[in-house]
């Protein structure tokens, strides 16, 4: 009984009372195939087993010949013979005979009553079970009793709704969890389900009865290996005509029309196609829904399984077919040869877990191919916004955005249709897009509660957490992305709850809550992989490389980006590519490397606008390290300072140490003021007002606010980088023990961590103040070629390389012009070469090749 745990254990309790000599009643209610008779029949030979005696009575489809007759055949107790048309024989004498007869039975081991089917039983066999539960409420009797919702109103439900209130345990059978599902799949199949078999039970809704006859009728029809082709199986063709075939005229019409028209239709909508009155539409609609065919959701009727809706469909001629498209306005081509589809569910359910898996070309491929074939206009809205999905993932914003648009265009929209055009368009504005309208259109999802569903509405408010942030609201932009990971079920793919903790989990990286961020990309990695979504696989490994960065692990941080970089890669999600550059391009830049650095920033990336932001202040570091502080003034000009210094806050005293080498002193005070402004708006985070102090010392020269910086800054360079500033500080005031205790620590932190280049340089402040260190490296290197250099011969083998004079390179690498010329003759005995350009031929078969680890391996 896969997924049925919380209803075994009322059962189990119900048996361990009995067992004890007390009594009890278990009322089951559920939908047909919930797997209620599996479950009486488990009950019943559990009691078995245990000693309980078992009175097991079940009411014919037909219904009962007489009133309480199943019992009256459970217990062996043959009607007495009357006169007349009978109907003396079944009043008090009936009723006393039972009650005799199950006292009788109760004498010996406690009895369990198991009644199945009561929906179908008359008004005389309930009212007299009512009158027997009363009168024997003190034996050594348990009541365990069944009904279908199906119909819902028999008068089964007037009973069950009066022994709930006397005291009855009660229990609905719910669908069941996708993990059950996964494992009644397998049970039924012998084996693991992949992606698409899960896909496809998925479809059923969680019926237990639909899914093994859905796999097992495959089998038989030997239809297992297409799961995206399979048709539906006759042996569940029969069940589903079963269901619909009970219903009444006007109610299976109900039904058939919104199979036709796409899966869902406004109650308004189906009233005016069956020519009558919402109204008087009700009680067909209570009769769909309790026959467990069909759902009310916020946007209208809509079919309980895909799986059912799609048998459905299939059954439908299709001239009946064209006659509902076209009394509904819904045109089909007439040029097109061949019979109208419709899309069919397993063919959808193939193409979203194409995409969900990152096979984003092909499912791309098979949406075109679709389109190029499907008449209708239901059918086609729903292919367009799976490649609106496919759009968005592989970094077409505006088009991804238009094909959103012209599906939510169409009228009288399926509401799942509906619900992924608006979560997609939400995520491709919020993420594509800076200039305002996701939150426009968020904030009209949000305000409009009642005409999306849960999706929509976790999708906007990631897209208002995302605007937050953009707008330095941090605090608010957290408690947006936490409320839609709270408000995105776990257990529904749709919802993307992992959306929602990858906004969260950029939040607290930004403000340096490591811990945190690491718990929530946990969640969102469990999640995207429970459900076997792995085209967001990228983006959080760019997270975790970030994050790396942060806590001063460069060979970790590059080894999540280039990870990042080859699951975008293999999945065609290029989003995350220009993050992950940035990345490997920062991890080069602290090690000194500047033609790595640059070789990783390329090309000026697309995607989303912070990763832009972030390439675009990465170049402007390596230009600056390369040309001097007026070359990267140039490219700092025209970023946007609140934004950029959200997502990277040790980017202002950056800022405002170049534009004081610079003598741009209106450029310093104005990122000084910008970051003390997101400082106060997030008192909170300590690290933006640890950035804003440290921009702040530098300006002003006040040693207190760089010791405040020093002291409370929770990135790892950032704190080094304020250690250092402070020590230049002291030094100009004259105190160079403070001044040399200062500059120590921050290079003990930028050797812990591998920040060479700025090692080097506070080295050379050091050795200037009298103070020297011995920083050369130990490494087993063979004694010529390129792999015999040293890590600094490597650096200034490159710099040479790359047209810079010795000069030039003394400068990067806050080493003497001598010590320079002392390296470059090493590199050519190395590398038995006489010139530059020798070097420069030998530098660049290298890098054809990639950038690895400097020759040599790791410092020791």
């Amino acid at each position: 009984m896969r997924g049925r745990d919380r209803e075994w254990r009322h059962v189990e309790g119900l048996l361990q009372r009995l067992r004890r000599g007390g009594s009890g009643t278990l009322l089951v209610d559920g939908e047909p195939g919930s797997g209620k008779s599996r479950l009486l029949a488990e009950a019943v030979a559990e009691a078995s087993e245990r000693g309980i005696g078992v009175v097991h009575g079940r009411v014919e489809e037909l219904g009962e010949l007489a009133p309480c007759s199943m019992l009256l055949e459970a217990l062996d107790l043959r009607s007495e013979p009357g006169g007349g048309d009978g109907s003396a024989r079944f009043g008090p004498p009936v009723l006393e005979r039972l009650r005799v007869g199950l006292e009788r039975l109760a004498m010996g081991p406690p009895v369990l009553a198991a009644l199945d089917d009561l929906q179908r039983a008359d008004p005389a066999t309930l009212r007299m079970l009512h009158t027997l539960h009363d009168l024997l409420a003190n034996r050594p009797i348990s009541w365990l009793m069944f009904r279908s919702t199906a119909p819902n109103a028999c008068q089964a439900v007037s009973l069950f709704d009066i022994l709930e209130r006397e005291g009855a345990d009660r229990v609905t059978l719910a669908p069941l969890s996708p993990a059950a599902v996964t494992a009644l799949t397998a049970d039924t199949l012998g084996r693991s389900p992949d992606l698409a078999t899960r896909a496809l039970a998925a479809t059923a809704g969680g019926n237990p009865l639909l899914i093994t006859e859905l796999f097992a009728g495959l089998r038989e029809e030997g239809l297992l290996g297409s799961m995206a082709q399979a048709r539906a199986p006759g042996r569940l063709r029969i069940v589903v005509r079963g269901w619909v075939d009970a219903l009444s005229a006007k109610a299976k019409s109900l039904v058939e029309m919104i199979a036709v028209l796409g899966r869902s239709l406004s109650l308004e909508h189906a009233a005016a196609l069956l020519d009558t009155t919402p109204a008087a539409l009700l009680p067909v609609t209570e009769e769909a829904t309790a026959a467990g065919i069909l759902i009310v959701t916020e946007h209208g009727l809509a079919f309980r399984h895909e799986l059912v809706a799609d048998i459905v469909a299939a059954g439908i001629p299709p001239s009946m077919r064209q006659t509902l498209l076209d009394q509904s306005g819904v045109l089909m081509s007439v040029e097109r040869a061949g019979p109208a589809r419709l899309l069919t569910g397993p063919a959808s359910t193939a193409i979203d877990a194409a995409i969900a898996s990152g096979q984003l070309h092909e499912a791309e491929e098979m949406v075109r191919g679709r389109l190029a074939e499907h008449g209708s206009v239901y059918g086609s809205a729903e292919l367009r916004c799976l490649l609106a999905d496919t759009m968005y993932l592989t970094g077409r914003g505006e088009e991804a955005i238009h094909e959103a648009e012209t599906v939510l265009a169409v009228p009288g929209l399926p509401g799942h249709v509906r619900e992924r055009a608006t979560m997609v368009q939400l995520y491709a504005m919020a993420r594509l897009r800076d200039d305002g309208t996701a939150r426009a259109y968020a904030q009209e999802v949000i305000d409009g509660k009642d005409r999306y569903g849960p999706a929509a509405r976790s999708a906007a408010l990631v897209a208002l957490a995302t605007a937050e942030r953009h707008e330095g609201r941090l605090s608010g932009a957290l408690a947006l992305a936490e409320s839609a990971g709270r408000r995105a079920g776990a257990d529904s793919p749709k919802e993307r709850r992992y959306e929602a903790c990858l906004t969260a989990a950029g939040v607290l990286v930004d403000v340096h809550r490591l811990d945190e961020a690491r718990v929530m990309l946990r969640q969102a990695r469990k999640d995207m992989f429970g459900h076997g979504h792995l085209a967001w696989a990228a983006d959080a490994s760019v997270l975790e490389a970030r994050l790396e960065l942060l806590a001063g692990r460069f060979d970790d941080a590059a080894t999540e980006a280039r990870r990042a970089l080859d699951l975008a890669g293999a999945l065609n999600t290029p989003l995350s590519v220009a993050a992950a550059c940035a990345v490997l391009a920062a991890v080069a830049l602290r090690r000194g490397d500047l033609q790595r650095a640059a070789h990783h920033l390329g090309e000026q990336p697309g995607g989303a606008p912070e990763a832009r932001l972030r390439h675009a202040l990465l170049a402007a570091q390596v230009g600056e390290a390369r040309d001097g502080p007026r070359s990267a003034m140039g490219l700092l000009a025209d970023l946007p300072r609140p934004l950029l210094l959200t997502i990277e806050p040790a980017a202002g005293p950056w800022m405002a140490r170049v534009a004081l080498a610079a003598d741009d002193l209106e450029a310093a005070e104005s990122v000084v003021a910008a970051a003390e402004a997101l400082g106060r708006a997030n008192h909170e985070f300590p690290t933006l007002g640890a950035a804003a102090a440290h921009a702040r010392g530098l300006l002003d020269g006040d040693r207190d606010a760089l010791a405040l910086a020093a002291g409370r800054a929770e990135d790892v360079w950032a704190r080094a980088s304020a250690e250092e500033d402070l020590g230049k500080v002291l030094a100009a005031a004259g105190q160079r023990a403070e001044a040399a205790e200062s500059l120590e620590r921050a290079l003990g932190t930028y050797d812990d961590i591998g920040s060479l280049r700025d090692a080097a340089r506070i080295r050379r402040r050091l050795r200037g103040m009298g103070v020297r260190h011995r920083h050369w490296s130990y490494a087993e290197r063979p004694v010529s070629g390129w792999d015999s250099l040293t890590e600094t011969e490597h650096t200034v083998s490159l710099l040479a390389a790359d047209g810079r004079t010795n000069p030039q390179i003394a400068e990067q690498m806050f080493i003497s012009v001598h010590t320079v010329a002392f390296h470059l003759r090493q590199v050519f005995r190395k590398l038995s070469i006489r010139s530059r350009v020798e070097l420069a031929r030998l530098a660049a078969e290298q890098t054809r090749d990639g950038f690895g680890q400097p020759p040599g391996g790791r410092r020791v």
